[in-house]
């Protein structure tokens, strides 16, 4: 009989402890898969954001690490900056999470400086941009839009202030789709932060060279203490949500990988405890116990790859409801790649193999005479 014919065999003798063992096992899969790609997810969206702004570098606050960096009085900072060389603009934003519905979960606030190139990589789908630095008016994204139930013309309530929706955009980044923008110098009045900035945005001129860059970014810690100038990607990673998403991913990949091996382990053992007499008869029909131990990993491998296929369909399907979860929208762009998932299927083989191993070696140890008389 084909040996994988025969672990099969084996598996669907015992359908209780083999679905409870698949499914413990796509639990752990399925929690890796969700984590994993909402960690990459979040990353991807602010950097894809960043990237669309035509951004170069960015100057923040040393070591700000918050969702937002910490503000500052950008005028502090400016002048040393539109001096750099290969520096064109100098664009200060200031961004804030808000309440601004009852029925709606916080949502991004977006100051921009008005006129400036932030603005260009939106596609204004219906009415107008603010045609002045202090025209008390919003422009919101298409998840925002949709999240809120406005429209243009319609009016929205900020930290007491409310001011009408002039126009609805469209923008690559789910974060910018999902917030509301207004001009710099309104969101500081808001928010009781006048003159202050999140971060100031450096775009470069087309002759910038990397080593330019890096010119740049030391004349910064030179020049301004307590500052640094970095690109949108160096700013994405320092960011404490990605960096505790990314450690409670690789978290969870621990755990659940000790888990499932741990699992099919205990499965594999007592599996092999109650085929004692089988494996016995088997040795003593002339199988050679290289051949056991191929079996007993087989049956375990074949355990957590179906575990793994089914936790790799549960963990998508997971995070693509809660992408559509109310409170979620707008929060959440989870990434998922074809190498990605086939690591992750790789992975729960490994765990059987490890996990079968033990089991295995033991079952090909075992001395026919002995087994045969067990009853």
């Amino acid at each position: 009989m084909n040996l994988l014919r025969f672990a099969y065999d084996n598996l669907t003798r015992r359908p209780a402890r083999t679905t409870l063992t698949m499914t413990a096992i796509s639990l752990g899969i399925a929690a890796i898969v969700a984590l994993t790609a909402i960690a990459w997810g979040f990353e991807a969206s602010w950097q894809k954001a960043n990237d669309a702004r035509g951004t170069d570098l960015i100057v923040t606050r040393l070591a700000s690490e918050n969702t937002m960096p910490s503000p500052f009085i950008a005028e502090k900072v400016r002048p040393a900056l539109v001096n750099l060389p290969h520096v064109r603009q100098v664009v200060g934003l200031l961004s804030e999470m808000l309440t601004v519905s009852y029925d709606a979960p916080p949502m991004f606030v977006f100051g921009w400086e008005f006129n400036s190139y932030l603005w260009e990589h939106l596609q204004l789908l219906e009415g107008r941009w603010p045609e002045s630095r202090n025209e008390p008016v919003i422009v919101i994204g298409t998840l925002a839009a949709e999240l809120l139930h406005k429209k243009t013309g319609d009016m929205i309530e900020i930290e007491g202030v409310e001011m009408p929706v002039v126009g609805i955009f469209q923008s690559s980044a789910l974060v910018e789709n999902g917030a509301l923008i207004l001009t710099l110098q309104l969101v500081q009045q808001i928010t009781d932060k006048t003159g202050k900035v999140n971060v100031l945005n450096l775009q470069l001129d087309s002759s910038a060279s990397d080593s330019d860059i890096a010119n740049i970014k030391q004349q910064v810690r030179d020049t301004l203490p307590g500052y640094t100038a970095i690109t949108s990607g160096e700013l994405v990673s320092q960011n404490a949500v990605v960096r505790i998403s990314k450690a409670m991913s690789n978290a969870t990949i621990l755990i659940a990988s000790l888990v499932g091996a741990l699992v099919v382990f205990n499965t594999m053992l007592m599996s092999i405890s109650e085929r004692t007499r089988e494996i016995g008869l088997l040795l003593a029909l002339g199988w050679h116990p290289r051949t056991v131990i191929k079996l007993i990993v087989s049956e375990s491998a074949m355990l957590t790859f179906a575990g793994g296929i089914i936790g790799i369909i549960l963990g998508v399907l997971l995070t693509r409801g809660l992408e559509h979860i109310e409170l979620m929208r707008g929060k959440i762009d989870a990434v998922f790649s074809f190498p990605f998932l086939l690591g992750v299927l790789a992975l729960s083989i490994v765990l059987g193999i490890f996990g079968g191993l033990y089991p295995a070696i033991k079952a090909a140890r075992t001395r026919p005479s002995q087994a045969l008389r067990q009853e």
